[in-house]
């Protein structure tokens, strides 16, 4: 697997002007974007991370690497588009893409927008509804798997976005900003029919899924409209 197909999206934004956003794979010649002072080597990037250390050059070539070679993962590179120019800016992926002993088929996400200049845009709630959307409906996954430091707010309101639930607590996996961390551990639902049915069973859906799963056929409807595959 290692690197996922082109998707191109737009990102609305509030005052005009929309990001153009595509997921693409990544090319070994961009990795010193991720070891640069506006990178990963900025400590507001990675210290949510669970890292305190910064990737250099040969780091992240080593990571590219493992990546090509890993044939249980999907990744992306994150590039905005702007009058005929590409620039990186991140990455998101579908990583231990797995059967389970029933035959479901579960994946781990995530994204990492590592260009400050780009947060707070909703970038990455677009970005989770695209990879969900290629996860459910090309894939055939039934479950994915997250994770986040507490305190990390933005980063788990733009799982939400795409219909991820709480689904337990982690305690003290990080220490950052002079204090113990835990980590909130979340999951998304295909909403999609047999896999629905099939990771419930027997067993009576609560509320609090049924109401994830209205969110994320929200998202897949979005995505329908609005990712292309090129």
């Amino acid at each position: 697997m290692a690197f996922g197909p082109v998707m191109r999206l737009t990102v609305p934004q509030t005052e005009g002007n929309d990001i153009v956003v595509e997921l693409a794979p990544l090319q070994k010649d961009a990795m010193g974007s991720f070891a640069s002072t506006g990178g990963m080597q900025s400590y507001p990037v990675v210290r949510f991370l669970g890292r305190q250390s910064a990737p250099v050059l040969e780091d992240e070539l080593e990571w590219y690497d493992s990546v090509r070679a890993n044939k249980d993962s999907m990744i992306w590179g994150i590039w905005i588009i702007e009058d005929n120019q590409r620039t990186l800016i991140g990455t998101s992926g579908l990583n231990a893409i797995e059967h389970g002993r029933t035959g479901i088929k579960q994946a781990t996400s995530g994204v990492l927008i590592f260009d400050k200049e780009y947060w707070g845009k909703g970038i990455a709630s677009y970005i989770h509804k695209a990879r969900t959307w290629f996860a459910f409906r090309e894939l055939g996954i039934t479950r994915i798997k997250s994770a986040v430091i507490q305190g990390n707010v933005a980063s788990l309101k733009a799982l939400q976005k795409s219909g991820y639930t709480h689904v337990y607590v982690e305690r003290n996996t990080c220490y950052t900003n002079g204090e113990l961390r835990h980590q909130d551990n979340l999951e998304c639902l295909n909403p999609l029919e047999p896999f629905w049915s099939n990771w419930w069973g027997q067993d009576t859906p609560s509320q609090a899924a049924v109401a994830a799963r209205a969110v994320t056929l929200e998202a897949l409807q979005w995505a329908d409209a609005n990712v292309t595959l090129p």
